[in-house]
């Protein structure tokens, strides 16, 4: 698949070449691996398709839980 980006704004592509010559990368290879990367996980929308949301006291005692690993 080939992919044309147009009306990227200058300085979100100067960061991406700043980016890329960073990992010691074309820009074309930094964005491919970028957006292997992506593609590999869940969307947010895909993430929570068919969840229930959590209720109070469910986030409650899982803030408690985190408290108390926090107070160790």
């Amino acid at each position: 698949m080939d992919l044309n980006i147009k009306d990227l704004d200058d300085k979100v592509g100067q960061r991406l070449r700043e980016q890329a010559e960073a990992a010691g990368l074309s820009v074309q290879q930094y964005l491919r691996n970028e957006l292997t990367r992506i593609a590999a996980r869940l969307s947010p929308a895909e993430f929570t398709r068919g969840r229930k949301p959590m209720s109070r006291s469910e986030f409650e005692a899982i803030r408690e839980q985190l408290r108390s690993i926090d107070a160790s």
